[in-house]
C-alpha cells in the first residue's frame, strides 16, 4: 500500500508543478502577442506623420507629384522593414516559450500600411488623402525624405524680412478751432479730392522668440495733397502763407508737399508655426496685427498747381501754372498706426509739425487710408 501511495505522489507532483508554471507563461505569451499590434500601430502613426510632411511640401510647390509619390513609397517600405525587425524579436520569444509551433513568418508586404487614411495604389501612381497643413517653402528644390523628421523637431531663428509698403487714402489739414464737421463741410479743403499716397520699404525684425512682437522700420516717400475749396489758392501775405481768393475763375487748384521719411513701428500680433527645408519658424502671414509708431524725415519739395480757363480765337483753353517756395516746414515728424489682417491694414498718420513755418493757424496734415505690406 505504501508503495502505491509513493508511486502516485511521484506522478502527481511533477504534473502539478507543470500546471503551476504554465499559467504565468501563457500570460507572458499573451502580452507579447499584444505587443505585436502595438508595434504595428506605432509605425503606422510614424508613417502618417511622414506622409503629412510630404503632402505639405507638395501643396506648397517644394516638390512635384512624382517626387511626392516616390517619397511616400520609400517611407512605406522603410516603415515595413522596421516593423518586421521589431516584430521578429517578439515572434522568436513567443516561439521559444511555446516550443511547439513553427516560427510565424515575420515578413510583410508594403501594403500593411495601405489602410492609413485611404492609402491606395492606382495605375498612375500612389495617392494618399491625408490632412493638409499649409507651409511656407524656402526653396522649390527636391527635399530628401531623411530631412523631414528633422524639420519637424528643429526650430530655426526668425530672421529679419523685407516688405514693400504701399498706402493711399484721404488727406486733410487740422488746426485749432476746426471741427470734424468743418472738414466734412469742406470749409477749407475739398474732402474727397485731397489725398495722400506713400510707397517705401520696411524691414521687420523679431523681438521675441515666438515673433509676437516685431520692430518694423524703413524708408518711405510721402505725397500729401490739399485741394482748397471756394476758388482759393495759397499765397504769401505779410510774411504768412494763407488761403486767398483767386481773382478770376479757377478750374482747379492743388497744393502738394513731397516728403522723405523714416517710419518705425512696434508691431504686435499672433504667429503660427510653419516649416521649410531648414526647420520650423513662427510666421506672421495671414495673421491679425497692430502697429504703433511714428516717423521722422525731411520735406523734399512743394508745389501749387492752378488750372484756369482763357479764351483764344473764341475758344476756351485751360492754362496750368505751377508755383513753389511757400515756406513749408523742412522738418517732418509725426505719429502713425495701422491695424489689419495679413497684408491688408487700415492706416492713419498725423504730422506733429506744422505745414508752414510762418502759418499763424498752425495747420497739420492728417491722413487715413489703406495700407499694403507685400
Amino acid at each position: 500500500m505504501k508503495n502505491i501511495i509513493l508511486l502516485m505522489l511521484i506522478i502527481i507532483l511533477p504534473l502539478a508543478g507543470i500546471e503551476a508554471q504554465e499559467a504565468p507563461q501563457e500570460e507572458v505569451i499573451e502580452v507579447l502577442r499584444k505587443q505585436l499590434d502595438i508595434v504595428e500601430e506605432e509605425e503606422k502613426k510614424a508613417l502618417k506623420k511622414q506622409v503629412e510632411n510630404i503632402n505639405s511640401l507638395l501643396d506648397n510647390g517644394v516638390i512635384n507629384k512624382a517626387e511626392a509619390d516616390k517619397l511616400k513609397l520609400k517611407a512605406a517600405e522603410e516603415r515595413t522593414k522596421k516593423i518586421d525587425e521589431r516584430q521578429a524579436v517578439l515572434l522568436k520569444t513567443i516561439f521559444f516559450l511555446e516550443n511547439n509551433e513553427e516560427t510565424p513568418k515575420g515578413s510583410k508586404e508594403v501594403e500593411i500600411f495601405l489602410d492609413v487614411d485611404s492609402y491606395a495604389k492606382e495605375k498612375e501612381g500612389l495617392k494618399l488623402n491625408l490632412p493638409k497643413r499649409k507651409m511656407v517653402p524656402e526653396s522649390t528644390s527636391q527635399v530628401p525624405l531623411e530631412t523631414l523628421p528633422a524639420s519637424e523637431k528643429k526650430e530655426i531663428r526668425n530672421s529679419t524680412t523685407l516688405d514693400i509698403v504701399l498706402a493711399l487714402g484721404l488727406n486733410n489739414a487740422v488746426r485749432d478751432g476746426i471741427t470734424w464737421q468743418d472738414i466734412e463741410d469742406e470749409r477749407d479743403y475739398l474732402f474727397y479730392s485731397s489725398r495722400f499716397w506713400e510707397i517705401g520699404f520696411a524691414l521687420k525684425t523679431p523681438l521675441l522668440k515666438k515673433n509676437g512682437l516685431r520692430l518694423k522700420y524703413g524708408v518711405s516717400y510721402q505725397r500729401n495733397e490739399l485741394e482748397p475749396s471756394g476758388n482759393r489758392i495759397f499765397a504769401e501775405v505779410d510774411g504768412q502763407t494763407v488761403l486767398q481768393d483767386f481773382p478770376s475763375y479757377l478750374h482747379k487748384s492743388s497744393f502738394v508737399v513731397h516728403n522723405l521719411v523714416l517710419p518705425i513701428h512696434l508691431e504686435f500680433g499672433p504667429t503660427k508655426m510653419k516649416y521649410n527645408r531648414k526647420g520650423g519658424y513662427y510666421s506672421t502671414s495671414n495673421q491679425f496685427k497692430i502697429g504703433i509708431g511714428g516717423y521722422v524725415g525731411i520735406s523734399l519739395d512743394e508745389e501749387q498747381r492752378m488750372e484756369y480757363p482763357f479764351l483764344f480765337r473764341r475758344r476756351r483753353f485751360y492754362r496750368a501754372e505751377t508755383r513753389g517756395d511757400y515756406n513749408v516746414n523742412q522738418q517732418i515728424y509725426g505719429l502713425s498706426a495701422y491695424i489689419g489682417f495679413g497684408a491688408f491694414s487700415l492706416y492713419g498718420k498725423y504730422d506733429l509739425n506744422t505745414i508752414f513755418n510762418n502759418d499763424s493757424q498752425d495747420q497739420q496734415f492728417v491722413s487715413v487710408g489703406f495700407r499694403l505690406d507685400l
